[in-house]
């Protein structure tokens, strides 16, 4: 593939993703998680479309763009051995990093209904988001990239996609604080790159979007008052969002690293 055509795919898949999000975003359907107080708690969304946009993608790009997303048997232990990072966030979005007053709601205060609704919701948003999300940038965008860069395919794919990967979140500054935004397109760019590496470890897009939709997963539910409420934690760049940046690309690194010794390569740069 002539790298004219990859950056157009690059460019056509962006701009799916730009209508596909605000047409969910102009037709979310939210379900209130009350408590038996009938305080509101959070909301969920499925976002159907997400799920409607992915599938048309995939269709599309194997037909006109012959990109055929990665969907090899097995390889599930990929989202320990190279996707623990996400692993560890999270446990730590379910821990330390969740909301005391979800915890306590659970735990005291919410009636078996709403408890269902919010897990049950919660997951099918986690996982719709897990499957746009992935086929859209790892399956579609990077499997362009893997055929378009002749020179250090493997890593310029990776690096570039998580980039973009990390930029779409740009789209919340219309809608969440500066701050929270700036951090979340970074760490988010750090999470490409474990994302990006597990699908290309595994050959299994259903990896990559199991170990996308559980971390999401334990946000939407665990989360779900401080994003209702939708107030800035922040007023800067912080350290945990470097971090995860940093933490990302290095893993990413090594991992590919010892991904390529296994197949007997030993090169620095692929």
């Amino acid at each position: 593939m002539k790298l004219k055509k990859m950056w157009a795919i690059t460019f056509w898949v962006l701009l799916v993703d730009f209508i596909a999000l605000n047409l969910v975003g102009m037709t979310s359907m939210n379900f209130n998680i009350y408590t038996t107080a009938h305080k509101l708690l959070g909301q969920m969304d499925p976002g159907i479309l997400r799920v409607v946009f992915a599938v048309a993608l995939l269709i599309y790009a194997k037909r006109e763009w012959k990109i055929d997303i990665m969907h090899q048997k097995g390889g599930y232990m990929h989202m320990f051995k190279d996707g623990w990072l996400m692993i560890v966030l999270t446990i730590m979005n379910i821990t330390v990093a969740s909301d005391t007053i979800v915890w306590k709601s659970l735990l005291y205060h919410m009636n078996a209904f709403n408890i269902v609704l919010a897990f049950g919701v919660g997951l099918i948003e986690a996982l719709f988001v897990g499957m746009f999300e992935e086929i859209s940038i790892r399956g579609v965008m990077m499997g362009a990239m893997l055929k378009g860069f002749k020179k250090y395919p493997v890593m310029k794919s990776i690096f570039f996609s998580s980039i973009v990967f990390g930029s779409l979140h740009m789209l919340n500054y219309f809608v969440a604080p500066f701050w929270d935004t700036t951090n979340q397109v970074i760490y988010a760019a750090g999470l490409g790159f474990v994302l990006a590496t597990v699908y290309y470890v595994s050959k299994n897009i259903w990896v990559s979007i199991i170990l996308h939709t559980l971390m999401d997963y334990s946000a939407f539910v665990f989360s779900m008052h401080s994003t209702l409420l939708n107030s800035a934690t922040t007023n800067t760049v912080d350290i945990m969002s470097i971090t995860i940046f940093v933490i990302g690309l290095v893993s990413s690194y090594l991992s590919l690293l010892i991904y390529n010794r296994k197949q007997g390569k030993k090169d620095l740069l692929f």
